[in-house]
């Protein structure tokens, strides 16, 4: 009899306790957004798909060499001036684990990742990204808040 009061008294306290955080959470701020018309900004560090600054690559590979899934291919040339230019730039992004090493070891910080989250297709070979294409993310550019 003393074990079923005692239960029936802590059991009281644990239902006042969550009717208290309840209460307390009904007069709180909502923190929910309506996604599809709504969309959040993309903090700092968030890590998107992989972009280019095609003016400042200097082909030097560093970004290919560090990637550890190998989602960079990068082609180029010599022109008459001894200078490396850009022939092709591939990025495969079903590879890519979004770890962001290619944007820290390229010295001119041509490369970067871009704030789109919201990369979604059927067809596979939309995966396969022309770096150099500048409408390379039309397609995606939805999912960027402005």
């Amino acid at each position: 009899m003393i074990n079923l009061i005692k239960n029936f008294i802590t059991g009281s306290i644990s239902l006042l306790k969550g009717l208290l955080v309840t209460l307390k959470n009904i007069f709180a701020p909502t923190t929910t957004i309506q996604y599809p018309t709504q969309k959040l900004k993309m903090t700092e560090r968030y890590r998107g798909l992989v972009d280019l600054r095609r003016d400042k690559c200097i082909s030097c590979l560093q970004c290919v060499k560090i990637c550890p899934t190998a989602c960079l291919a990068l082609t180029s040339k010599l022109t008459e001036e001894k200078k490396k230019a850009l022939e092709s730039f591939t990025y495969n992004m079903e590879l890519c684990c979004f770890c962001g090493l290619c944007q820290q070891v390229c010295p001119t910080s041509a490369i970067y990742m871009n704030k789109i989250y919201e990369v979604t297709t059927y067809d596979r070979k939309k995966l396969y990204i022309n770096l150099l294409d500048p409408e390379k993310y039309v397609a995606w550019t939805s999912a960027v808040p402005k």
